[in-house]
Formats: C-alpha cells, sequence, structure tokens
C-alpha cells in the first residue's frame, strides 16, 4: 500500500475513539509508509523516557541507527483526536530540546503540528508545518510527510533543512504581513517622492490632468484637494520679450533660529540645521527601534538618507550614527523633508514648528 492510498484509507475511515487508537490506527501505519518499522525497538520507539527522573515519556520516538550512528531524530507525541494541540505544545517542545532531535510532532493523527524545538521564537513561532489528513490535497500531505518524517530525510539531515527554509518563508511572509500596512500607513501620512511622482503620472495618463505635488498628497491624506497652485490668487504679473508671464510671489528668504519639536525648542542655525535636528531627534527616541527606516524615502533620483555622504553636496551626520542626510534642498523643500521623516516615523508633521527673528 502507498502512502497516498494509506492516507486515502484514514480519511474514509472511522476516527478513533482516544490516543492508543490514534497510534496504532493512523500514527503508526504512516510512518511505516515512511520506512520506518514499527515492529523495531531499536527505531521505533514507544514510550520513551525524557527529561531524566523529573520528565516524562514521549509517545514514540524514531532513532536512526544506521552507518555508525545511533540518535533520535525526531520525537512524536499523540493526542485523542478532537484534543486541543496548542495546549500541549510547551510540553513536546521540552522533550525534544532535551533530547536534542532536530523534529517534533504534535498529532492526533488526523491533525499534525511539526516543529523546529531548537529554533528561536516562541513556541508558535517554531512551527513550520501544518496537516489535516481530513481537508488538506492528499498529494501535499503526501509530499510534507516524506519531506520532513521519511526515515532516510530524518536521517540524512535534509529533513531538517527543509524544515528550517520552509519556517523562515513562513516567517517572512508572516513579517510582511504585519509590516507592510505599516509602511503603507507611514506612506499615506507622509508619502515619499516616488510615489507621488508615480501618482501624477498615472492619474495624467488617465485623466489627462497633471495635479501637482501638494493636491497628491492632499488626496492621499484624506484632506481637501486644493485647485492647481497657477490659478492661486497670490501672483503678480510680468512681461518678458513682449509675453505676459504669470508667476507666485516669493516669500522673502528668513533664517530660521530655532524649531518647536514636540514641545521642546532646539536652537537652529539655517534651513539645513531645522533638518539635522529633526533627525537627531528621531535618533535618538528610535535608535534601538528599526532606525534602518530612515532610509525608506527617497526624492526622484536618490534617497534622502543613506549610510554613506557620497554624492551629498550638504550632508548632516545624525548624531554618532552611521546614518547621514542629504540638506542640499531650498528652505522648503528642507522643511518638508523634516517633515516626511517625521510622519514616517509615526509623527504628526504639525509637531515641528520652525521659529523665526
Amino acid at each position: 500500500m502507498s502512502l497516498e492510498e494509506c492516507l486515502e484509507k484514514i480519511r474514509s475511515g472511522t476516527v478513533p475513539p482516544n490516543e492508543e487508537s490514534a497510534k496504532f490506527q493512523i500514527i503508526a501505519p504512516i510512518l511505516e509508509n515512511l520506512d520506518w518499522d514499527p515492529r523495531d525497538g531499536s527505531e521505533f520507539v514507544l514510550e520513551h523516557p525524557v527529561g531524566g527522573k523529573r520528565g516524562g515519556r514521549v509517545d514514540i520516538a524514531l532513532r536512526s541507527t544506521g552507518r555508525g550512528h545511533d540518535r533520535l531524530v525526531a520525537l512524536i507525541e499523540a493526542k485523542a483526536p478532537g484534543s486541543d494541540l496548542s495546549k500541549h505544545v510547551d510540553q513536546v517542545l521540552s522533550y525534544a530540546f532535551h533530547e536534542g532531535t532536530c523534529v517534533c510532532v504534535l498529532t492526533t493523527g488526523l491533525q499534525w503540528w511539526l516543529f523546529l524545538p531548537r529554533e528561536s521564537g516562541e513556541p508558535m513561532q517554531r512551527r513550520f508545518a501544518v496537516l489535516d489528513l481530513m481537508n488538506d490535497s492528499l498529494e501535499r500531505i503526501a509530499e510534507d510527510l516524506r519531506a520532513f518524517l521519511a526515515k532516510e530525510a530524518l536521517a540524512r539531515g535534509r529533513a531538517e533543512k527543509k524544515a528550517k527554509s520552509v519556517l523562515k518563508a513562513r516567517l517572512d511572509a508572516d513579517r510582511l504581513q504585519s509590516e507592510i500596512p505599516k509602511i503603507w500607513e507611514r506612506m499615506m501620512r507622509g508619502p515619499d517622492e516616488e510615489l507621488v511622482e508615480l501618482i501624477i503620472s498615472r492619474v495624467y495618463k488617465k485623466l489627462n490632468l497633471r495635479p501637482d505635488r501638494e493636491q497628491v498628497i492632499a488626496a492621499l491624506v484624506g484632506e481637501p484637494v486644493p485647485m492647481a497652485s497657477g490659478s492661486l490668487p497670490n501672483q503678480t504679473v510680468s512681461t518678458e520679450a513682449g509675453e505676459a508671464k504669470t508667476r507666485r510671489t516669493l516669500t522673502p528668504t528668513v533664517k530660521p533660529v530655532a524649531i518647536l519639536l514636540w514641545g521642546v525648542r532646539y536652537p537652529v542655525a539655517n534651513h539645513k540645521d531645522v533638518l539635522g535636528r529633526v533627525v537627531d531627534c528621531l535618533h535618538e527616541k528610535h535608535e534601538h527601534d528599526n532606525f534602518d527606516r530612515i532610509l525608506e524615502l527617497r526624492g526622484r533620483k536618490k534617497p534622502y538618507a543613506a549610510l554613506t555622504s557620497d554624492g551629498m553636496r550638504a550632508h548632516h551626520r545624525i548624531g554618532a550614527s552611521r546614518y547621514f542626510v542629504d540638506g542640499h534642498a531650498s528652505a522648503e523643500a528642507l522643511r518638508r523633508r523634516a517633515e516626511l521623516f517625521l510622519s514616517h516615523f509615526g509623527y504628526d508633521k504639525r509637531d515641528l514648528e520652525v521659529l523665526f527673528e
């Protein structure tokens, strides 16, 4: 009988009434199809003692005895069908960690949870596979059982290597599931230049309208979209080469003397200092809280922050760290950049006030 036929027979059969029935009616036949011999007590050990005098007994211990070695390669703890396996995770992980096995299994026969006991993290973060014999694809179940519990795969270390790869992929996916919405939320609060330019391009292609940067940001953060800057009333008319041209009046350049950030006053000498003081304060608060995220913000051609000052015409080193920010920009651009950094770290841009003479 093949493993797939064995699984089909289990699926169409009656559910075992208790743990002992599950061991001999389901678990042992599956392991036999994975080249383990339930009749050989040297490799298929029932009620194996673990943890010394104060320990317990694990239902099944799988031992590899060939090629001059003798070691436990997997522990299997069985529970009655219908049991809540989450209540027994600590037990099986403790057994496996004490015995030094690379893989351990918690199963009702119908539900299989597979763990890497020696990995770091919370107990459920070490679970790399869940198999549901009643609902999952039989082909997938058979493939996973062969990969992780077959005798040769465990003996040669292939099972552990494959399990580590699967676990890493799952943890990476979990992290992306958690972090991508946060990154998107930060981008919506303080959109970076690349996102704004992309939206401007898409809007133009779709609507034949070219919004300016302020209009895009207002739409993204849920504020009323202002009229285009060229249509605002504060403009002066000048004539050049016989043509009437319209331009916005410019605010005279005045050097800042200080900033207020989170209610604290910090002296500054110029507009570059405004940006520098903001990123220094962010570094003080987030030095050990994924400060690398400062590298995510960028303009059209280059990032606003980097691990080197190469290519920056006016750089500022953030505190005593390894990070640099580019301070070569107009006064308004430097202020906007400071506000973007604040938004990117979860703060309101209104926390910053620039004070002038």
